[in-house]
């Protein structure tokens, strides 16, 4: 893919093909040129399916905001040498806070130059970029001071490419789009090299550099899975036996290992991990595997692994491969799926009561959680099947209703013997006169099957009515979307109601609902 390339040229940039779903508005405050970059950010935004509308402030070292700013992502594209050493820091991060309580919307901070301790900018929904550290590569070519009274800017043209691949590719589209779920991995000639049933367990040699940059995805949530056409017991020897590897065989979340179609496999493996294949990259070194599985999943992303440092920079370029923080419930989710197939084959056979007391499950609800607004946000922005309205708030949006009076957020939180699960629901609920309204419900996929939506569900917006001091009537919206039939076809069941494609329902609450020995906790952070 000539985005993902070293030697960039901005004719053949411009010439790649559009694949444009949404429009978006990018607003541009800065005190040196941004036009280089903007006007080639474009066929790396379209990659991800994003077209972007750019606005530009004036050059202005004072950031002078407008009191009414639109929505949208603002960018703030700074060159900290105009400014003094010793302040440029304090004055940046005061600006900052200024912006946040005009807008609702994520900021991305741009700089070069020195003075910026990025540590100190604790600032919600920001996203701080280094220049320096994109264009170092490029050495004496990244700058042409020369240029600068012309251009507006002391990058040179060659830089501006390399920074617009970076935010067009990496960056903004992680920002603006749910990150990724799952990397689905072949295994000969792509995490190392050679053929196991050919060359032998003893004679692969391992891509070592590749290995450790997917242990480090690993670390930071993404789910690792294998998808060859092999004998899955050589795969297990192999793994076993090889001490030089990076990964080892219990970083592999879900497993697909024989001679089926491998469409075939990554959808059994989509439905393992209850995500949608939409949420999935698929690396493998054979370009006919990878036309075989696009055509039979349009909405799957891969990367064709021809060699290990290409596949190192797709990975490191790859949109949507960037988590801002790392929470409790990503490290603990590939112990939870895997955990998952115990208690689907404990299901089949035993009753709510028997289930609930086998696995020894608990329910934490938790009213108002200050502590996990990041995670609550996150969670509200990267749920896809089990989501009724798509709201999809941000962490200022998330606070806010944290903070009022006519509003709250209840969390629910499922432990057993087997895994912690961690976060596991999200309702955002409303007042309006005596009525409760459920303006947004997420439910993890981990978490179903298990017997529980109903009473956690209902235990929640009880606990919000109690909150709120409503009556039991509660009004539900939802609207139809390309992935969330789950959420749907729960709720037409719990309701007894048809929906439409968008709408709101009402259900009158059971507050004597029965928990079948459920144990469920409640804690509230409202004093």
């Amino acid at each position: 893919m000539k985005l993902f390339d070293r030697g960039l040229s901005r004719i053949k940039i411009l010439s790649e093909k559009k694949n444009i779903s949404t429009n978006i508005n990018i607003y541009v405050h800065r005190n040196h040129s941004f036009e280089m970059i903007g006007n080639i950010l474009n066929p790396f935004l379209n990659f991800s399916g994003l077209e972007a509308n750019i606005e530009y402030s004036s050059y202005d070292d004072s950031l002078t905001f407008e009191d009414t700013l639109k929505s949208g992502l603002h960018v703030l594209w700074l060159d900290l040498s105009r400014y003094n050493k010793g302040l440029a820091g304090e004055f940046i991060s005061e600006k900052i806070q200024e912006l946040r309580t005009k807008i609702n919307s994520p900021i991305l901070l741009a700089y070069i130059g020195d003075g910026i301790n990025e540590s100190d900018l604790k600032i919600n929904d920001l996203t701080v970029v280094n220049i320096a550290s994109v264009v170092n590569f490029l050495k004496g070519n990244a700058y042409d001071i020369e240029k600068e009274p012309y251009s507006g800017t002391r990058l040179s043209n060659k830089a501006s490419l390399y920074i617009a691949q970076y935010l067009g590719l990496k960056i903004i589209p992680s920002i603006l789009k749910p990150s990724l779920k799952a990397i689905v991995l072949d295994l000969d000639n792509t995490l190392y090299k050679g053929i196991i049933g050919e060359d032998g367990i003893e004679n692969v040699l391992p891509k070592n550099k590749l290995q450790k940059k997917l242990k480090e995805l690993k670390e930071q949530g993404f789910l690792l899975c294998v998808c060859s056409k092999n004998e899955e017991k050589d795969a297990v020897e192999l793994f076993n036996k090889r001490n030089d590897f990076i990964l080892n065989w219990n970083d592999f979340t879900s497993v697909q290992i024989n001679w089926n179609a491998k469409a075939d496999n990554i959808v059994k493996i989509a439905k393992e991990l209850n995500i949608g294949t939409d949420s999935i990259l698929f690396i493998d070194d054979n370009i006919a595997e990878i036309e075989s599985v696009k055509s039979s999943i349009a909405d799957i992303h891969t990367i064709i692994a021809t060699d290990e440092e290409t596949t190192l920079r797709y990975l490191d370029l790859y949109p949507c491969l960037i988590k801002n923080s790392v929470s409790k419930e990503d490290l603990i989710r590939s112990k939870d799926l895997q955990a998952n197939k115990e208690r689907q084959e404990l299901a089949k056979t035993l009753s709510k009561e028997e289930y609930f007391k086998k696995l020894e499950i608990e329910i934490e609800l938790t009213l108002n959680d200050k502590d996990n607004s990041n995670r609550i946000a996150e969670l509200l922005n990267k749920t896809n099947q089990f989501i009724l309205s798509y709201k999809r708030y941000n962490i200022t949006e998330v606070e806010n209703l944290l903070n009022s009076s006519d509003a709250c957020i209840i969390t629910a939180k499922m432990s057993d013997k087997l895994s912690d699960s961690g976060v596991i629901a999200i309702l955002i609920a409303k007042k309006k006169d005596s009525e409760l309204i459920a303006d947004e419900l997420t439910f993890s996929c981990r978490a179903l099957g298990r017997n529980i939506e109903d009473i956690v569900i209902t235990k929640m917006f009880l606990m919000a009515k109690e909150y709120l001091k409503t009556d039991l009537k509660i009004r539900i919206n939802y609207q139809k979307g390309p992935r969330n039939m789950p959420a749907l076809s729960w709720l037409e069941a719990y309701t007894g109601e048809t929906l439409k494609e968008k709408g709101t329902i009402s259900k009158e609450l059971n507050p004597d609902i029965e928990s079948y020995g459920l144990h469920i906790k409640e804690f509230s952070y409202v004093k």
